[in-house]
């Protein structure tokens, strides 16, 4: 089908020909990209579009980016050349409803580091870029200072390693603030979190790496960080302990430390999160690991709505804090307060930017006690935390307020090995908007 051709302006009388029947037909057999692209060719189809109340897309509810299974392999870059399919064709899964496909041409041969709103972090063997989902637009990003990091090229596969020492793992790049038309596409901002360093860019200048309090060889350990109100924020694996920077100097000073809000033997995944009014950070720990008695594995419970594979295992602490870092740094008394409830929001973390998604016509627990509907409010969503991370589980829903006895809901994926072409799957909300604040909406 060649959307292109009901596009064009003029009067000629292709959108007057269509019916509410035949758009819904036409956007049916197009994925994600192409349907926004359709709904900006005039107010009439974005209209139409827009009214199907979520029947295709499920617009503005946060999905799973990720391959399609039939094209994971579990081998090394420079040997995946049974098919190219997956570098440009995804998958995009509503956590209830049909999965749908979205093309992104601009994936061929890269793998995505991370993403904010329509914005995707992504790098091939040599160079990172941001581009946007939609559009295409895009930005190429600066080299990592030569002076601080040796970049090399093993088995087709980026490295990293400080001149002065070990190898470093690049974790994800988060995406602070996506670039706007407004600033010119240069008002972005970016963390490029290593495990044992951190650089940060603001479109236009070069990466600075902040420096941290423990010198070699006593690493920290980071595994998230996010930027806000002009401070960036990373979270030490090891024991909890955030630092943070204020990014308003040129050269960033030591870091504050804020100690953990929790501590005991239990290992923990820590993930940091804005707080919906983007004032107070947010820390969220849930248990490293699930299992059971004798190890079992439970088994896989196929989900017809989008042809998921679902498990359920006995509960696991989820915790998530708060507190205002900046008012409390002036005091140096840094107090983390329990959040018991996150109301009618849910948060969805991962490789992505922080998503506090608004499920206020969400019910937070299934009336029969099952593990669907799976789109809950109340509710902490985790998926791969960094592009190298490789450990079960890998999507895992947990209840703020979850009844006695309720399980937890893991999404269970097909295994993947260290060296595998797949992708990280993160979480990604289809936006219709887009269609009427970045693409040429055209009158008819």
């Amino acid at each position: 089908m060649d959307y292109s051709r009901l596009c064009r302006g003029g009067g000629d009388g292709h959108l007057e020909a269509l019916t509410g029947d035949n758009i819904d037909l036409i956007a049916a057999h197009l994925d994600v990209t192409y349907t926004v692209r359709l709904a900006a060719c005039s107010r009439e189809l974005y209209d139409m579009i827009s009214k199907d109340e979520g029947k295709m897309h499920h617009w503005d509810e946060p999905c799973l980016l990720m391959p399609p299974p039939a094209y994971w392999f579990d081998e090394h870059w420079d040997l995946a050349t049974a098919s190219r399919l997956h570098d440009t064709v995804y998958d995009l899964v509503p956590l209830d409803h049909p999965r749908r496909s979205v093309a992104l041409p601009f994936m061929h041969d890269r793998k995505w580091l991370g993403a904010n709103g329509d914005w995707i972090a992504a790098a091939d063997h040599h160079e990172w870029c941001l581009v946007n989902v939609y559009t295409e637009r895009h930005i190429p990003l600066p080299s990592l200072p030569d002076s601080k990091i040796h970049h090399s090229i093993v088995s087709y596969r980026p490295a990293y390693s400080f001149n002065w020492g070990p190898a470093i793992y690049l974790l994800k790049i988060v995406i602070c603030q996506v670039p706007t038309k407004g600033g010119r596409y240069a008002d972005y901002k970016l963390i490029a979190l290593f495990d044992k360093t951190i650089f940060y860019l603001e479109g236009g200048g070069d990466w600075r790496m902040l420096e941290a309090l423990t010198p070699a060889p006593d690493y920290p350990n980071y595994c998230d960080a996010i930027e806000l109100r002009g401070h960036v924020f990373a979270v030490d694996e090891t024991d909890g302990s955030t630092y943070f920077w204020d990014t308003a100097n040129e050269n960033p000073m030591l870091p504050f430390v804020i100690p953990p809000p929790v501590v005991d033997d239990q290992q923990y995944a820590w993930f940091l999160a804005p707080s919906a009014d983007g004032k107070r950070l947010m820390i969220i720990l849930t248990v490293n690991k699930i299992g059971i008695a004798n190890a079992e594995v439970p088994p896989d419970i196929p989900y017809a709505a989008n042809g998921l594979q679902l498990r359920q295992y006995p509960p696991v602490a989820t915790y998530v804090f708060e507190l205002d870092p900046l008012s409390t740094a002036r005091a140096g008394d840094f107090l983390w307060r329990q959040v018991n409830s996150l109301s009618d929001h849910s948060l969805f973390l991962g490789l992505n930017y922080p998503i506090i998604a608004n499920l206020k016509k969400r019910e937070s627990k299934a009336p029969d006690g099952t593990l669907v509907p799976f789109m809950r409010k109340n509710c902490v969503y985790t998926t791969y935390r960094n592009i190298r991370y490789n450990q079960y589980p890998k999507i895992l829903r947990c209840n703020l307020q979850p009844d006695e006895g309720e399980t937890v809901g893991v999404i269970s994926l097909p295994k993947d090995g260290w060296d595998s072409v797949r992708q990280a799957a993160m979480w990604f909300k289809p936006a219709l908007n887009i269609a009427r604040s970045v693409l040429p909406l055209k009158k008819q």
